[in-house]
C-alpha cells in the first residue's frame, strides 16, 4: 500500500470542498407549475397570497427540506425569485407550486392555472 502525503491529502480535500453541490449541478430544471394559497406550509411559518414563496415535491421536499432556499422560475410573463416555504404532495419531482403573486409575475393570469416552466436553485 502506498502511503499518502500530506500535499496529497490536502489536494483532494481542495477539490472535494470546491465540488459544486448536488443543487448546484442541477440547475435547470422544467416541471409542471400551479399556484396554491398558502398558508401555514411544512416549513412551519404563515405565509399569504402577496407573499413570493413556493413549495417543491415532497420527492425533493423530503430529501433535503429546502425551507428558506431560493429558486428562480421562468414562465411566460416574466420570472420571479420565490422561497420555498413549504411541500407539494401532489407535485412531480420537478413540479412547483407558487403563491398567486408569484404564479402572476412569472407565468401570467391565473385562469392559466397549470403550464409548464423552468427553475433553479439561486
Amino acid at each position: 500500500m502506498m502511503p499518502i502525503t500530506l500535499a496529497q491529502l490536502l489536494a483532494l480535500a481542495t477539490a472535494v470542498m470546491a465540488a459544486p453541490s448536488s443543487q448546484e449541478r442541477a440547475a435547470g430544471h422544467r416541471g409542471s407549475v400551479t399556484y396554491y394559497h398558502p398558508g401555514l406550509g411544512a416549513c412551519e411559518q404563515v405565509h399569504g397570497d402577496r407573499d413570493m414563496v413556493g413549495a417543491v415535491s415532497k420527492l425533493r421536499f423530503d430529501v433535503s427540506r429546502p425551507c428558506g432556499k431560493r429558486v428562480r422560475v421562468r414562465g411566460p410573463a416574466g420570472q420571479a425569485t420565490i422561497t420555498i416555504v413549504d411541500r407539494c404532495d401532489g407535485c412531480a419531482h420537478d413540479d412547483l407550486d407558487l403563491s398567486p403573486a408569484a404564479f402572476r409575475q412569472a407565468i401570467g393570469d391565473l385562469g392559466i392555472g397549470n403550464t409548464q416552466a423552468e427553475w433553479e436553485w439561486v
